[in-house]
């Protein structure tokens, strides 16, 4: 008993300390990603929203701001018949998915899956993982 009076003289609760670790880690977590339909990009970008430019339904480009925070626009075709590009699933909860990967080949070379509005990380490719033979 004598740790819970302690506990009870230090001002904190039992029931508080969890919700403060809880409440730490959820302000930490990157804001999901939203997709928006425009008829062309706009001049400035928001940050956790992919762009998606068409009309009546017809799509041909996606664009966003590099999830690593290097502040670069990329810039995606989704027209079929034109490679590379891209596809976009649109889910009813407003957060979409891009498939496949986009790995950047200039700039910051990030190398990432966006998956129902959260960016997965793909592992940084390294030279010296590679076997010598």
């Amino acid at each position: 008993m004598n740790w819970l009076d302690s506990l009870w003289r230090s001002g904190r609760s039992i029931v508080s300390l969890p919700i403060r670790w809880w409440s730490k880690k959820e302000r930490n977590k990157p804001k999901p990603y939203r997709y928006v339909h425009v008829d062309e990009f706009p001049d400035s970008f928001e940050p956790s929203k992919l762009y998606l430019a068409g009309e009546n339904g017809y799509l041909w480009a996606a664009a966003m701001l590099c999830p690593c925070g290097c502040g670069d626009l990329i810039e995606l075709n989704l027209l079929k018949k034109v490679r590379p590009n891209w596809s976009v699933q649109e889910h009813p909860d407003g957060f979409p998915t891009l498939m496949p990967s986009v790995w950047r080949s200039e700039g910051c070379r990030s190398h990432f899956y966006l998956r129902r509005g959260h960016i997965d990380w793909c592992r940084e490719y390294s030279t010296s993982a590679r076997v010598q033979t």
